[in-house]
């Protein structure tokens, strides 16, 4: 995984806390924990569909 995956994920949480703090919404330290989990998780996801995706089009090429 680049690391610029891993920064963007970071970052967005991060932002996502400056405009709840900007709105005055009740924020929570596990909260940017799990923002960056789920970002992960969906990464992890994006991952695998584009490893079958390409698998699929090296067997087709065949």
């Amino acid at each position: 995984m680049k690391i610029g995956v891993w920064l963007g994920i970071i970052i967005s949480a991060l932002l996502s806390f400056a405009v709840a703090i900007f709105y005055e919404q009740p924020i929570h330290w596990y909260l940017l924990v799990l923002l960056i989990i789920i970002g992960f998780f969906i990464n992890t996801i994006i991952i695998i569909l584009k490893l079958q995706d390409e698998s699929n089009i090296k067997d087709e090429s065949k």
